[in-house]
């Protein structure tokens, strides 16, 4: 067999252009020539095809053997990646996700320190520490001393992570947390700040999700209010405008609630609901935002289109792009004790039903919750 390490470069680059994400990160793993054909893929703002999104699993279970590898599971309907917890063999610090947005995943690590992670090109941008957040005493290990007493582990403090795009090509970091006695709080930074700068909590009562639609910045809160700033900077001392919400359903209550722009650029709020009378079953409201951007307009047509939930986000995918994705479909990513499940929920018909389509065991030791990641290709 013959040295795969000296093909030539320019029919790497041939190679490397017609990847999808997930096998252009193995490739890049490979060796050096390999790796730096996709270096120079990347710096040419080269674009991979388009792959479905990927479900993550933290664990440490392939630590110590397979560090700085991703272990992909392809043959299924949702692709699974495990991901392991720690940064690579230069850096072997363990680390928990908190957030994960525009092909970029943030991360805290042992010591308190925040990352900006980009797995297809494998940059590692920081953030400022976990402990310049307000009303953070210190750090130690992964857990997180509050002012006045108390500790919690960094992923319980912090809710969490979005990074969303800026004016100029650059991108901003929104941290959503909660420190004891206290109702959720947000705060931003950029790559390379030494500190985060906090939102006025007043601003916006128990937010849960942010996303960046057509320059604006809009929150959404526990119970579905939406607030909107048309300026993304200033947040601290911005007035935001409010969509008027829809009123719910007098026979459920809201579980979760999310932001999403659909492959078509749509704004979409996606409700996971709770029949509270109802012998158990759960069901998704979607509601897409009008051209006016003035209402919410429920909907059970999201087109080409699947929308991937888990406990704390939603990332969308056209199902042109992915066939293997089902349309006009939401699947939701849960851990439960001893397996991790996707159900997929079609949004059509009056019989709504949920589905089981993957069943994995947890891994043994701790793991951090799955989460959807959204192989874009971007610079954060």
């Amino acid at each position: 067999m013959g040295d795969w390490t000296g093909l030539h470069e320019d029919l790497l680059l041939l190679v490397v252009g017609r990847l999808p994400a997930l096998d252009l990160l193995r490739f890049r793993a490979v060796c050096a020539s390999w790796r730096a054909a996709a270096a120079y893929f990347a710096a040419r703002r080269g674009s991979p095809l388009p792959d479905r999104p990927w479900l993550l699993l933290p664990t440490d279970v392939a630590a110590d053997h397979d560090r700085g590898r991703l272990i992909a599971y392809r043959d299924r309907e949702v692709p699974v990646v495990t991901l392991p917890a720690r940064l690579g063999r230069v850096n072997p610090r363990r680390f928990v996700p908190l957030g994960s947005a525009r092909g970029a995943i943030v991360a805290a690590d042992d010591r308190g320190e925040m990352h900006l992670l980009n797995l297809i090109t494998g940059k590692r941008r920081p953030l400022p520490p976990v402990a310049t957040l307000p009303l953070i005493d210190r750090v130690e290990g992964l857990h997180v001393h509050h002012h006045g007493g108390g500790v919690a582990r960094i992923d319980g403090l912090i809710h969490k992570t979005v990074p969303v795009p800026t004016p100029g090509g650059g991108v901003m970091v929104v941290a959503i947390y909660r420190h004891q006695q206290h109702r959720r709080q947000w705060a931003t930074a950029r790559p390379g700040d030494r500190a985060w700068k906090s939102v006025a909590p007043t601003s916006i009562p128990t937010v849960v999700d942010v996303v960046v639609h057509k320059g604006q910045l809009y929150a959404n809160t526990r119970y579905g209010m939406m607030y909107v700033f048309p300026e993304l900077r200033g947040l601290g001392s911005a007035s935001p405008e409010i969509i008027p919400s829809v009123t719910r359903r007098p026979s459920a209550y809201l579980e979760r609630s999310f932001l999403v722009e659909s492959p078509r650029g749509e704004l979409m709020q996606v409700e996971l609901l709770r029949p509270v009378a109802a012998a158990g079953g759960e069901g998704f409201v979607v509601r897409v935002l009008d051209e006016c951007s003035e209402t919410w307009e429920e909907t059970e047509d999201i087109g080409d289109a699947a929308v991937l939930v888990d406990a704390t986000g939603a990332v969308a995918a056209s199902t042109a792009d992915c066939p293997a994705l089902r349309p006009n479909t939401v699947y939701f990513a849960v851990d439960l004790e001893g397996e991790t499940r996707v159900w997929a929920y079609s949004l059509a018909g009056k019989h709504k039903r949920i589905e089981v389509v993957e069943a994995l065991p947890t891994a043994e030791g701790y793991k951090p919750p799955c989460f959807w990641f959204a192989p874009v290709y971007s610079q954060p």
